[in-house]
């Protein structure tokens, strides 16, 4: 985390995914919050699995962020077949071993997660949500139809494979690019961590990561990395570098800022902050079209890197073989009827007819 103020955020979904707490409840009752409590804890402890999000869906007008409980809040603990019970403030006993059994013996969904500001991968403004979004929802489907998979939107891309997955809060996470895990010795930590404690799927999407800079700067018409030496290279956080590592472009070579989002990046690059906009051409595309940047900003055009995006599965998830297995499953036979490239071909040419990449 480049902050204390991300630290402490990363600190406070850490303690509300696992830590303890006091007290009981059962299923079809309300329950006060109490001090040292977690959605995780309390779930636990009504159900006897670990599927807090059945108690943070059934409390969305109390519970705004999943990761933040409060004390003294009441909270509706649905039954096990799913009915809410009405709000009315209780303590309840321990949950019964029918319950638990039942609550066991029902299987809980995949669910994966990704954010926003990823056009036209990922955003909820997006149609579909995006068109990678597409992509995983569809290949779920197309390898059980009953099986159920969620997609949720969590906007804290580090924390996705830094803390969220690590604790099993989620199944998985789209979409990342797989560095080169064969020489992790030229990775950076972020990098390295990837490669040591997550599992990829087969590569869903094929994207060119290339350089964006303003015309006439020179930078727009760099033959060679070697050129943006001494350049101030902005990349959202988030992203990997190890294209840029590997290019011999890191620190002290150039000077990297990781914001959070990529409008922040050309904002920068505008204002003369950084010279280079780092990231891959769909979205450097979209950016300078919702931001009006045409014949100010452009793609050079002769450096880039093509690379692979997946979902990835934390190796400690034990779902984590069973959703690259359906995902992968899904995956092979959109392609071989030809079901993926009619997804990305229409989906892309709706958005180009729209003005965007």
């Amino acid at each position: 985390m480049h902050s204390a103020i991300r630290f402490l955020k990363t600190t406070a979904i850490a303690l509300a995914l696992c830590a303890g707490a006091a007290g009981a409840q059962e299923a079809c009752k309300t329950y006060r919050v109490a001090p040292g409590d977690t959605l995780l804890k309390i779930t636990k402890r009504a159900y006897g699995n670990d599927n807090w999000r059945m108690i943070y869906e059934a409390n969305q007008d109390v519970l705004r962020n999943p990761d933040i409980i409060e004390v003294g809040d009441v909270l509706r603990i649905p039954c096990t077949d799913g009915t809410v019970p009405s709000q009315t403030p209780a303590i309840a006993a321990e949950a019964s071993p029918a319950a638990v059994a039942a609550a066991a013996d029902e299987e809980r969904p995949i669910v994966l997660i990704t954010g926003n500001d990823f056009p036209p991968f990922t955003d909820e403004s997006l149609p579909g949500r995006g068109v990678f979004t597409i992509l995983v929802e569809t290949a779920a489907y197309r390898a059980d139809p009953e099986k159920k998979v969620e997609v949720k939107f969590v906007n804290d891309w580090e924390a996705h494979l830094d803390l969220l997955l690590p604790v099993l809060a989620f199944d998985g996470s789209f979409p990342w690019s797989r560095p080169d895990c064969e020489r992790t010795d030229t990775l950076s930590a972020h990098d390295r961590n990837r490669c040591e404690n997550y599992d990829f799927s087969d590569p869903f999407y094929e994207v060119v990561d290339g350089f964006f800079a303003r015309v006439g700067s020179g930078y727009d018409e760099a033959l060679d990395y070697a050129d943006l030496k001494g350049a101030r290279i902005c990349r959202p956080e988030g992203y990997s570098t190890a294209h840029l590592d590997e290019a011999g472009l890191s620190a002290p070579a150039v000077v990297m800022v990781r914001p959070p989002l990529v409008a922040t990046c050309f904002e920068q690059l505008m204002a003369g902050s950084v010279d280079v906009v780092s990231v891959d051409t769909l979205v450097g595309a979209n950016a300078i079209a919702d931001m009006s940047l045409d014949g100010q900003v452009v793609e050079n055009a002769n450096l880039g890197a093509v690379k692979e995006l997946y979902v990835l599965v934390h190796k400690k998830n034990p779902r984590g073989r069973e959703v690259l297995d359906l995902l992968n499953s899904g995956l092979q036979k959109m392609v071989e009827s030809g079901e993926w490239y009619d997804i990305v071909s229409s989906y892309l040419r709706e958005r180009m007819q729209a003005g965007r990449g």
